[in-house]
């Protein structure tokens, strides 16, 4: 029995002395990802700082949401994930299962990425067309300005879903129904508006007929 548990315990050791060097290396490969992972965060937001892409999407430098930072957190996750995946493969630790999980949702961010750049872009252009066309000072400026900045969006919104993997479909039947909203909104507005004229004009061509 003694030479039992003598067996078990060195066979721990041995084991232990055997994972010791793969979990250092691991340890070393986690605080250089730290590492490059806050660089690249920082300059990706200097970056975005110095073009003003806070400015050009909201129209001022401290935002609500600040897209730089956003984007900044991205970038840092990106590398973090990147190393946590190469430091939990069976090269290193030997767990497969996590450094797939983990290579699955790096694999995904720059689907985020592109979705979020056509977003971004989208907004801007939807923007820069509704502030020139409330410009024009006439009755019908307004509403066509707020017309074309949600169909800017939902081009922008339909275009970027895909890259997730998600199907249009539905952004497709919302649209259908806020047509059909706006649409049979409008036809009872101009019923009940033109309904003292359709009655005036119904008496005329009345007053006609009997005569």
């Amino acid at each position: 029995m003694t030479f039992q548990v003598v067996d078990v315990l060195s066979q721990l050791t041995a084991n232990a002395t055997a994972l010791l060097p793969n979990l250092l290396a691991a340890i070393i490969l986690l605080v250089i990802g730290l590492v490059v992972g806050k660089i690249l965060g920082r300059a990706v937001k200097n970056v975005l700082d110095k073009i003003r892409l806070d400015y050009y999407v909201s129209e001022t430098d401290k935002p609500a949401v600040s897209l730089s930072n956003i984007f900044s957190v991205i970038a840092k996750w990106w590398i973090y994930l990147g190393f946590i995946t190469v430091a939990t493969s069976m090269e290193i630790l030997g767990i497969p299962a996590l450094s797939l999980w983990v290579a699955e949702i790096n694999a995904f961010i720059p689907r985020v990425i592109g979705a979020a750049a056509i977003l971004i872009a989208g907004y801007v252009l939807a923007e820069y067309i509704k502030h020139h066309m409330k410009q024009l000072n006439n009755v019908w400026a307004t509403l066509t300005a707020k017309t074309l900045f949600f169909l800017v969006m939902y081009v922008a919104v339909a275009l970027a879903l895909p890259i997730l993997g998600v199907s249009a479909t539905l952004v497709n039947n919302i649209l259908l129904v806020v047509i059909a909203s706006v649409g049979l909104g409008m036809a009872i507005a101009l019923g009940l508006g033109l309904k003292d004229t359709v009655s005036d004009l119904s008496k005329r061509w009345a007053k006609k007929v009997k005569v």
